[in-house]
């Protein structure tokens, strides 16, 4: 009986270095630095934000940390406020309109992975190229993937129409930005012309062009047209936003997030393998799914 403690004790022992010895080498690793704005982290949801960056932080099994940045902060603070978080960081990852602040950091950082995040809508469309003073080199520069998401979104909206009471077909609106009209309309009608039976689209750049339409199944808020949600919260709906899905309104069926935490766990393992230009596809959130069958569910999510 003696000699059987000492052999527990080892077990033990063995059994707790086993389990601490990730997580010391997980948090000995260089972080990931995200930089975000004010107004990103309020769209966001601290909440979901954290969430969002602890998943990210288990795929990459490395530190994800955010630093908030004042909407005025000078180009010239962002780089020491990085320093503050962390000496030496993996990879930074900072949103396009802190692209003057990645150059600066770059100066000082030479080494360190620099991720810059075009989207899809914001920024005025802006160019990397240009916000870099006309040089990419030492930066990997990825955008919103526009086919992706807007395939992805057709066959969704397809699957929602079928999944509607609506007699024969019904009829789907996409309220697209005027940035991205021709690659989103084109990659959203490949999604649905392939089925069969394919319901009638129609396509609008803001919602004063908007009339009521008789046999509705299905809206797709991209970039703009967001006023739907004021005027017809009968119609499931398919949002392209960073918001924090808990704060739409439940006919809001699903949302494209292309938010920095969305796309954190894509963008380092592609800036590690040395990408210097790509897409990243945007995360699909399903919520309030009980309006929709698990069938339909399957469809959306494969």
């Amino acid at each position: 009986m003696t000699k059987a403690k000492p052999k527990k004790l080892v077990i033990l022992i063995g059994a707790a270095i086993a389990l601490l010895t990730p997580c010391v080498i997980f948090l000995c690793r260089s972080p990931v630095i995200i930089v975000a704005d004010t107004a990103s982290m309020l769209l966001g949801g601290e909440a979901r934000i954290r969430r969002e960056s602890a998943a990210a932080a288990f795929a990459l099994f490395r530190p994800v940390k955010t630093i908030i940045m004042a909407d005025d902060a000078g180009d010239d603070v962002i780089p020491y406020a990085i320093d503050k978080a962390s000496r030496r960081p993996y990879c930074v990852l900072f949103p396009l309109r802190f692209a003057r602040s990645a150059q600066q950091y770059r100066q000082l950082n030479p080494n360190t992975l620099i991720v810059i995040l075009e989207g899809r809508f914001g920024e005025n469309n802006t160019p990397a190229l240009t916000a870099l003073g006309g040089s990419q080199v030492g930066y990997f520069i990825y955008r919103t993937d526009i086919n992706a998401d807007f395939f992805g979104a057709g066959l969704a909206a397809y699957i929602l129409d079928k999944e509607s009471n609506i007699e024969n077909n019904g009829r789907i609106v996409v309220f697209l930005e005027p940035g991205v009209q021709r690659q989103g309309r084109e990659a959203f009608f490949r999604a649905i012309n392939t089925l069969e039976n394919p319901p009638e689209t129609v396509f609008l750049t803001s919602f004063s062009q908007y009339s009521e339409i008789p046999g509705l199944s299905c809206v797709v808020l991209a970039g703009t047209g967001i006023e739907f949600l004021e005027h017809d919260l009968s119609v499931p709906m398919i949002l392209f936003s960073r918001i924090d899905p808990a704060l739409v309104p439940n006919e809001v069926v699903i949302v494209l997030d292309d938010s920095p935490w969305a796309q954190a766990a894509r963008a380092v393992r592609m800036a590690a393998g040395g990408l210097a230009e790509g897409e990243i596809p945007s995360k699909f959130i399903f919520k309030n799914t009980q309006k929709i069958s698990r069938r339909a569910l399957r469809k959306i999510q494969n």
